[in-house]
């Protein structure tokens, strides 16, 4: 289990207008039988799990190329659209209060899915503990949607924001990768100077400390901490990141980027509580399920590894892309690349919706394509550009 890509994406205000999120959710329903109709249940959300493939859908609906909204709008569309759809796949969570809901969304699903209720919900929660706390790149959770199929196939969705950039960031998660050892397959957005990134390979090391760290006395975990605050101000106005990464770079301008002032330059504290509670921790998942373990306490436990006992830290953030090709389909809500036209929106939709019909009606694409074919011929076009491939 583990991440799948990030992506970077502007905060932006404002709504989506009625009349485009019903088509939103109309189009949304037709493409979703489609998938399932070619890639199954668990294809299909595999292939939300692809940051690419999931900005290249918020685009192709409609939404914002580069908005932060391509995230929450897009789940909200997708989430609405399966609920009126009996394909085995629903939506839980969402932005704010409805990611507080996801455990309960998912007990819902009991019965009607061939799923393990308990153990979504803890996959659900070592996911967001894994990208407020494990990775720190400045960006607090505000969204987290879970994708999930009927045969307990499941996808993640999440996002968070940075007050001071003014930058969303979205998290991809599938659940054949891995939570804690390298789970970036894939990242998006804009490429900040620095983050603590618990979750690579680089960190290895140092995860295996922290967990000898957590078992030691307080007193000698406090006593540690109060010498890696003796060591950053011996250090006077630079950044940590010129003390543990000395190889010649200007991290001194680094110092100011505002992402960095966020990560590392705030004020080192310890959870007591919560590692009393991780006391006999063996492994580095159960640690970040640990209640009262968040980023303050990580950030300390890492920055001891590294400064006191040598464990090398990962503080680079991930890099990325930038995907917008598909937002050419109908247009933008933003008017970027041009405004949509309700008329081809519609068009589009009654097209697909034909399309499904006919697949459901006739049992899969193959007659379809081949009526197609028959179109083609008569009117002189290529037949080989429609005929069916399979």
């Amino acid at each position: 289990m583990g991440l799948t890509g990030v992506a970077d994406l502007p905060l932006h205000e404002g709504h989506v207008p009625p009349w485009l999120f019903s088509r939103m959710t109309k189009l949304s329903s037709l493409i979703i039988n489609l998938m399932i109709d070619e890639y199954g249940v668990r294809g299909t959300i595999k292939m939300f799990s692809n940051p690419i493939f999931f900005q290249s859908f918020n685009n192709i609906i409609g939404m914002d190329w580069d908005s932060s909204g391509s995230t929450t709008i897009t789940t909200a569309a997708l989430k609405v659209a399966l609920k009126s759809v009996d394909v085995g796949i629903k939506v839980v969570g969402g932005k704010g209060e409805h990611a507080l809901k996801v455990p309960d969304e998912i007990r819902s699903l009991e019965g009607k899915f061939n799923i393990n209720p308990d153990e979504l919900i803890t996959a659900s929660r070592l996911v967001a503990k894994v990208d407020n706390v494990a990775l720190q790149d400045g960006h607090r959770l505000y969204h987290h949607a879970m994708i999930i199929g009927e045969d307990g196939t499941w996808a993640i969705v999440q996002q968070g924001l940075n007050p001071e950039t003014k930058y969303a960031r979205r998290y991809h998660w599938w659940m054949e990768t891995n939570f804690i050892n390298n789970p970036h397959e894939g990242i998006v957005g804009v490429k900040g100077d620095g983050a603590l990134n618990m979750v690579s390979s680089v960190s290895e090391k140092a995860r295996s400390t922290i967990i000898d760290i957590v078992s030691q006395d307080l007193n000698k975990v406090s006593r540690d901490l109060a010498t890696v605050k003796a060591i950053i101000k011996s250090r006077g106005n630079r950044s940590i990141l010129s003390y543990i990464n000395d190889e010649g770079k200007d991290w001194e301008q680094a110092y100011y980027n505002p992402r960095l002032n966020v990560i590392i330059n705030r004020e080192l504290n310890i959870n007591e509580d919560a590692l009393r509670r991780a006391r006999g921790t063996y492994n580095f998942r159960d640690l970040l399920l640990t209640n009262g373990l968040g980023p303050s306490t990580m950030l300390a436990l890492a920055l001891i590894a590294q400064l006191i006992y040598e464990a090398p830290v990962d503080w680079n953030d991930p890099a990325n892309l930038d995907p917008r090709r598909f937002t050419f389909a109908l247009g933008g809500k933003d008017g970027s690349p041009y405004p949509i036209n309700r008329e081809v929106y519609d068009a589009v939709i009654d097209i697909l919706s034909r399309l499904v019909d006919s697949i459901k009606r006739d049992g899969g694409l193959k007659p379809y394509l081949r009526h197609l074919a028959r179109v083609a011929k008569k009117l002189n076009l290529p037949v080989d550009l429609v005929k069916p491939t399979y």
